[in-house]
């Protein structure tokens, strides 16, 4: 198993009005894909990706592991 650590935005309190920022940790056998996406964050516009696991979950991830970034340079 190789785990890459992921900067993700979440929602964890649903009455808040911001995100919160988590690092988490994912198999990178279970990534099912990742799109590059714009995400706004705080009146700001940044570019991050959206993450598709193979449990169904979904993440809005800042930060990715950088041998995935180079697979994004455009």
């Amino acid at each position: 198993m190789k785990f890459g650590k992921f900067s993700i935005i979440s929602q964890r309190d649903v009455q808040a009005l911001g995100d919160t920022l988590e690092l988490i940790y994912i198999n990178y056998d279970h990534i099912v894909s990742m799109k590059p996406i714009n995400i706004v964050i705080e009146g700001d516009v940044k570019e991050g990706y959206w993450l598709r696991l193979s449990n169904g979950k979904k993440y809005r991830a800042i930060e990715i592991p950088a041998n995935f970034k180079k697979n994004f340079v455009g």
